[in-house]
């Protein structure tokens, strides 16, 4: 049986707009990101400037500085 014919993908980004655009999505995946979960386990994320999200970033600060406060001691 003969084997069919690749279809073509989309076209590929080239040029400084592929760096750009992979410089985006890398930068976005740092972004810090907040999901929480609701009584019945469902996510909800929360955006940055939502207070709940700015103490629960704040929280997790803190603990990162304390661990590594213990680490190096």
């Amino acid at each position: 049986m003969p084997r069919l014919p690749r279809r073509p993908s989309a076209p590929r980004p080239y040029g400084m707009g592929a760096f750009a655009a992979g410089w985006t999505r890398r930068r976005a995946a740092r972004a810090p990101r907040v999901t929480v979960r609701d009584e019945s386990g469902q996510p909800e994320s929360l955006v940055a400037e939502d207070p709940r999200a700015q103490a629960l970033l704040a929280a997790a600060e803190r603990l990162l500085l304390a661990a590594q406060r213990g680490s190096s001691t």
